[in-house]
């Protein structure tokens, strides 16, 4: 990960950064057209109180109208265009390497609400919403990740919760004459995912700690159906893998967790997010490489944890 990480960066300096360049004189010109137009707007107040004609009010108001409609749509424009571009370019990226490859990429995609139940981690998704949709394969695995963001009506307040914010993974595990499951959720969450505990157990998941590391073991709780072997479906190294990662995202001082499950012949893998990633900001500088490099590291993480299990498999 580190070799990758280092040669993401030298990537990053000649062929992201340029087109951040690019996007920023973008942002910059939008600016400044957004600036001059609110002087104008300003003039145009002024210049109506002044004849204070009812007729010149209906006169200036429809070049008004249509002007805000095309500031509006210019802004909608940067907003729509930034990332896919910046995307599209970490993904050309990661395809570089042998154990990955890309098949499709739609900014406006998402995973179905029903297969992010069927993970079993959730049991909620009242209010869904999804973007970024990236297909493809770790060597012979498919999958499929997007970005989420699901919420529920608050059973005591009148607002909505937050169910889960962050990036979701689905893949084939090419195991198809398994028919129980396996689920592991952080222990820190404990309290808030009881529900998905609850609803594990309705169909014969029990909580196990035998054949899993103790480091493991104090940071997520594992539960799996009686027909499982855990030490046939979690290796040693992807624990240490999920353990390592885990340790960088406490070291940063972040609110980030992972959650996955193995469900019959499937495995579904949730990263959670404590911000929006690569979005971007129309009053401060974009070329930043923080939060590229994070986007990275994150897929990066997510197609790692799915060749461990291609490996197993």
């Amino acid at each position: 990960m580190h070799n990758s990480y280092h040669d993401f960066r030298q990537f990053y300096n000649q062929n992201i950064f340029p087109e951040l360049l690019h996007l920023e004189h973008r942002r910059r010109r939008l600016l400044r057209l957004l600036a001059l137009s609110g002087v104008f707007l300003l003039g145009v107040v002024a210049l109506q109180i002044f004849v204070n004609v009812f007729v010149f009010t209906l006169l200036l108001f429809i070049p008004v109208a249509l002007w805000i409609s095309y500031l509006i749509f210019r802004v909608q424009v940067f907003y729509r265009e930034f990332k896919p571009r910046i995307v599209e370019l970490i993904l050309d990226f990661i395809d570089n390497d042998v154990n990955f490859s890309f098949t499709g990429y739609d900014p406006k995609g998402a995973i179905e609400p029903k297969t992010f139940l069927e993970s079993r981690i959730f049991t909620t998704a009242e209010v869904y919403a999804g973007e970024d949709l990236i297909q493809g394969q770790v060597r012979e695995t498919p999958f499929e990740l997007c970005e989420l963001r699901v919420k529920e009506f608050s059973p005591t307040r009148s607002k909505l919760d937050l169910v889960f914010h962050g990036v979701f993974l689905v893949g084939d595990y090419k195991r198809w004459d398994m028919h129980g499951g396996v689920l592991v959720l952080p222990d820190a969450y404990r309290k808030y995912m009881s529900r998905s505990e609850r609803a594990f157990h309705l169909v014969g998941g029990r909580r196990v700690k035998e054949n899993l590391l103790p480091e493991f073991e104090v940071f997520f709780d594992t539960y799996a159906t009686p027909d499982i072997r855990v030490q046939d479906v979690i290796s040693e190294e992807m624990q240490q893998l999920i353990l390592k990662f885990r340790a960088m995202f406490q070291q940063k001082n972040r609110q980030k967790e992972i959650y996955f499950s193995i469900i019959a012949d499937r495995i579904y893998i949730a990263l959670s997010q404590d911000k929006d990633l690569l979005e971007p900001s129309l009053f401060a500088n974009n070329a930043n490489f923080e939060t590229i490099g994070e986007f990275f590291s994150d897929i990066r993480l997510l197609l790692e944890l799915m060749l461990d299990v291609d490996v197993m498999n």
